[in-house]
């Protein structure tokens, strides 16, 4: 980055612990504003699409299938949708309580370095889950796969993974070069999905009434709708992850608040609406799936479970067929909320000096966009699509996201319990407070959560072992803490220096940190 964004000039040094935050070094810090921090753009409606969007991937549209065959029964099957829609409010209403507390860009990060020390020791264990943990490869071979299918063309391997890199190109460049072109389509594509799902509901209704081309599934008869409910604790524990993961993505907006307008304002609106329109509709989807697909059909469904729903309610016509395409539009909503929110956490990580080469990573020129960091997702995005081989292993990597971001949300409860708790408060005040039930039921949640899936399942069709993923998980956001221990403690120790952070405050709340190297006394 030009020296006209940030440059340093000598000042008188002050002596204090190196480790002390408000330490000033040897020299400050002269920062072009400009050329850092972004607009304030994003109102209301903007906010609600950035949830929307990270939340409606192409989950609700095949999930319900998988979370049928592990809870065994109709009955449970929404029990645990609904279930998870209530945890996954509570987990919005402590999200509320820091954005409205914290009204700026970071996020988890932020309330991480507020809730725990030593504070750079956080913020290292975020840089892993957020460069590693948050990539969107996922969706983009779900779009990919739900794009051929559109087109009628046969899927292979290799077409799955060009089409699915063609599409995390597209989300992040038009990031990249037309931000307003970028943040318009996440609007348009979030109402298209909500139409979906709105017109998902309506079929139900419509096979509920008994217009069906097959016979009556009869899912809610009284008598037989808990029938084949399972008693394995690993497979209850699996299908209500996969229900809460569906509806991951709340903390969307807290991540970007310094370019929401308003935001303390904006945040009381978005939230609880995105997430009450989304459960509503997730719940009620589920319902119009059992209203017009047998249960052995949900066992056999090698699509979307909406597909079979549309066939047998409307047979192979216009609807059916455009489905997929409607599938992997949701798909690249998703990766446009991801290529647009991702990035810009690791601006905030290089503006703490914590990414390796901070003073480019943190820019935000020529198009008041974060291109290297946009550039930085892009690239291990495209490594997570093509480096695992196909089968088990590509499932497996690609879909390690879901069990760190609940240790996240875990950690940042415990933290916001912590602060409220502290006989000096420590300096925690919000204008809105999360209720006491609501939190503890939160946290519970999310511990069983984190437990259930070192649960040996009674048996297996996966050549992966079922403990790998939250291993593998844990590991990469271990690599945090050995960042932080090697370039903090160990280095310094050895090489006889000590880091002292040179800050400078910005006008949205943050901060831009580097870090002085000085000689030890001998």
């Amino acid at each position: 980055m030009g020296s006209d964004t940030i440059s340093k000039a000598p000042v008188q040094t002050h002596s204090s612990h190196p480790d002390d935050d408000s330490l000033k070094g040897g020299e400050r810090l002269t920062v072009n504003e400009n050329h850092v921090l972004q607009d304030r753009k994003i109102g209301v409606l903007g906010a609600i699409s950035l949830i929307v969007n990270k939340i409606i991937g192409a989950g609700i549209f095949s999930t319900p299938s998988t979370i049928f065959k592990l809870s065994g029964s109709v009955g449970l099957s929404l029990l645990l949708w609904v279930i998870a829609g209530i945890i996954s409010a509570c987990g919005a209403l402590v999200m509320l309580e820091f954005g409205s507390g914290i009204p700026r860009s970071g996020g988890i990060k932020v309330y991480l370095e507020r809730s725990f020390a030593p504070k750079r020791m956080q913020t290292c264990i975020y840089l892993f889950f957020c460069l590693f943990l948050q990539v969107s490869a996922s969706n983009a071979i779900t779009a990919s796969e739900y794009l051929l299918s559109a087109a009628g063309v046969e899927s292979t391997t290799w077409k799955e993974r060009g089409l699915a890199i063609a599409a995390v190109s597209f989300a992040v460049g038009v990031h990249t070069v037309a931000p307003r072109v970028g943040r318009a389509m996440q609007d348009v594509l979030s109402m298209v999905k909500l139409f979906t799902l709105l017109f998902i509901v309506c079929t139900g209704f419509a096979a509920l009434a008994g217009h069906l081309r097959i016979p009556k599934p009869h899912n809610f008869d009284v008598k037989t709708s808990f029938e084949g409910t399972s008693n394995n604790g690993y497979d209850i524990g699996t299908a209500l992850l996969d229900a809460i993961f569906s509806y991951q993505g709340y903390d969307n907006v807290n991540a970007v608040l310094s370019e929401v307008k308003n935001p303390e304002h904006t945040l009381r609106i978005a939230l609880p609406c995105a997430m009450g329109i989304i459960t509503v509709l997730y719940v009620l989807a589920n319902v119009a799936y059992f209203a017009g697909v047998p249960k052995e059909e949900f066992r056999t469904a090698s699509v979307t479970i909406a597909a079979s729903l549309f066939r047998n309610v409307f047979g192979e016509t216009a609807a059916t067929r455009a489905l997929p395409a409607l599938v992997a539009l949701s798909a690249i909503g998703h990766l446009l909320g991801v290529a647009f929110v991702v990035p810009r956490l690791l601006q905030e990580l290089a503006k703490d000096g914590i990414t390796p080469f901070p003073d480019v990573m943190m820019q935000n020129r020529p198009f008041k966009t974060p291109i290297a960091a946009l550039i930085v997702h892009l690239g291990v995005t495209v490594l997570f699509i093509c480096a695992p081989p196909a089968g088990d292993a590509f499932s497996f990597v690609v879909g390690l996201s879901s069990y760190p971001m609940c240790l996240m949300l875990t950690a940042i409860t415990v933290g916001l319990v912590k602060m409220r708790l502290s006989r000096t408060g420590e300096g925690w005040s919000s204008s809105y407070t999360a209720p006491w039930p609501v939190i503890g039921f939160y946290l519970a949640a999310n511990i069983f959560l984190l437990v259930m899936p070192f649960v040996p399942p009674n048996s297996s069709t996966s050549s992966i072992p079922y403990w790998l993923s939250p291993v593998v998980a844990l590991g990469i956001l271990g690599l945090g803490v050995v960042y932080y221990l090697l370039r903090f403690v160990v280095l310094p120790w050895l090489f006889g220096y000590s880091l002292h952070p040179v800050t400078k405050d910005l006008t949205d709340g943050s901060q831009v940190t580097r870090f002085l190297m000085l000689k030890k006394r001998r």
